[in-house]
């Protein structure tokens, strides 16, 4: 015999399948959340890649034009190349850099992608005028 307490219980049929079913429903919204999650992180993590991308391009590029100015590596002009399917280019006309003007100049890059990603560096340098 069942004690008196658990005898309304014992007319109640179906009580596993609601606790399986809700049981079931718990777990397929983690799964969802986890899953949401992951694709969230992911592109947050692709942007953050293409970001330091634009970014390093945009340095190198900033490298280049600098050591061009000062007569190495045979660059007679200011040059934009694509660094690793990274654009680059002069946003303003007025800090691109110009070989033959004196004392501290401004050089200011932009690196860019496609997908709108960009990043600006700004540098001001100053060579030293052979003797």
């Amino acid at each position: 015999m069942c004690p008196e307490y658990l005898t309304p219980l014992t007319n109640r049929r179906g009580i596993a399948l609601i606790t399986a079913v809700f049981s079931i429903v718990i777990l397929a919204l983690f799964g969802l959340l986890i899953a949401r999650y992951t694709v969230t992180t992911q592109l947050s993590s692709a942007e953050d890649y293409l970001w330091a991308q634009a970014l390093y391009s945009a340095e190198s590029t900033i490298r280049l034009n600098i050591l061009g100015d000062d007569g190495g590596g045979g660059i007679t002009t200011p040059v934009i190349p694509t660094v690793g399917g990274i654009k680059t280019e002069f946003p303003d006309p007025a800090k691109k850099p110009d070989f033959a003007a004196q004392g501290i100049k401004t050089i200011q890059v932009r690196g860019f992608h496609d997908r709108g990603v960009s990043r600006t560096v700004e540098a001001k340098y100053l060579l030293e005028t052979p003797p």
